[in-house]
Formats: structure tokens, sequence, C-alpha cells
């Protein structure tokens, strides 16, 4: 289960906070959220992971896609960091 709270819409800026588990179809779920956000006026999104507890590879792959595109990650634990650097 992910829940994805909106803390923060500017003009140019959205925060959202991530929280739980990016898995099975949480993944798409959080693209289209992602999608929608960064499409509208090329506002730059910011997810926050301090409360995410587990990724599984189709999220990370999917993140690592999505960071071209005005996505940005902040708080990231570590295991999720080292995860987002390898290569696939």
């Amino acid at each position: 289960m992910l829940k994805v709270t909106e803390i923060l819409n500017q003009k140019n800026k959205v925060e959202l906070r991530l929280e739980g588990r990016i898995v099975g179809s949480c993944v798409s779920y959080l693209e289209n959220i992602c999608n929608t956000y960064s499409k509208r006026g090329g506002a730059e999104v910011f997810l926050d992971f301090t409360d995410v507890r587990y990724i599984e590879n189709q999220g990370v792959k999917m993140l690592k896609g999505l960071t071209n595109h005005n996505i940005r990650i902040i708080n990231c634990p570590i295991f999720i960091d080292e995860l987002l650097s390898r290569n696939y």
C-alpha cells in the first residue's frame, strides 16, 4: 500500500509525501501521479521518500525514467538511494 499526500502545490513546484511500499500496482499509480503533475505547466515535482519502507525493482526502474522529467527525490533512505544509483 502506498499513500501519496500533496504537501505543497505552487505554480512551479509540487511536493508529494510518500508513505508505505512501492510495489505492484502502486508503481503505475505513482507513475501516473508524477506524469500528471509534471505535465501540468512544467512544474518540478519533489517526491519525499522519508516514509517509504520498500521499493521493488519495477519501481526503481520507473523512478529512474522519471527523474529526467522534472521529478526529484528528496529525503531518500540509504537503501533506496543505493538501488537508484545502480545500473540495470
